[in-house]
């Protein structure tokens, strides 16, 4: 008989198993990852700066207009929510390139992700029913056990602040019943790394290269 999900939110082990990790996972490769991610974006967005200034400028600013900041909230929830394959920092972009307030736009994608989080926390039980949802979950699933079973509830914190997808994370703490609280307050780790970016993103539009 399977033992019941621990108080830490990790996967659940068989009474006469051993937890057995292979490969045990190590945060240096999505620290490096993470670094070199974050330094392709900023280089990519200096580049658009300096030479596609002006028609990114009237894409970014036509969406940022025709959205409004309940479009950038909603889309920013149905990715952390659903893992939809527009990110978060799509929408940081265009409200640099168009040169929207930063104080809405940082507001509603913070509301909006840490909302998803909150979301896919209590449908991750219900994802294997979704079959286009499954999908996405059991591409990650394995890699995502081995995070929960060495680092518990900072997996989210990680995930909020790394390259891994952050919805599946969500999912995987409400499957393996982590308590609400420490969750919530762990999904807060994405209010950082957003503010970061738009900033990130700021600096790199503002000062191209030579």
């Amino acid at each position: 008989m399977s033992a019941g999900p621990t108080p830490e939110g990790v996967p659940p082990q068989s009474e006469h198993e051993e937890v057995e990790i292979e490969g045990e996972p190590s945060l240096r490769p999505l620290i490096l990852q993470a670094v070199a991610i974050t330094a392709l974006m900023f280089v990519f967005i200096a580049f658009g700066a300096a030479f596609l200034r002006e028609p990114l400028e009237v894409v970014a600013f036509w969406i940022v207009e025709e959205l409004g900041m309940l479009g950038v909230f909603l889309g920013v929830f149905a990715t952390d929510a659903l893992t939809l394959p527009i990110p978060p920092d799509t929408y940081l972009f265009m409200a640099v390139a168009s040169d929207a307030p930063a104080i809405p736009i940082l507001t509603a994608c913070c509301l909006g992700s840490v909302m998803a989080a909150s979301v896919a926390y209590r449908i991750g039980p219900y994802i294997q029913r979704l079959p286009f949802l499954r999908k996405r979950l059991e591409r990650f699933r394995s890699r995502g056990e081995q995070l929960f079973l060495k680092y518990g509830t900072w997996t989210v914190v990680i995930a909020a602040l790394s390259p891994i997808p952050f919805s599946v994370v969500c999912w995987l703490a409400g499957i393996y019943r982590m308590p609400y609280r420490p969750f919530f307050f762990a999904t807060l780790a994405r209010v950082p790394r957003l503010v970061g970016y738009y900033y990130l993103f700021e600096l790199g539009w503002t000062s191209p290269p030579i």
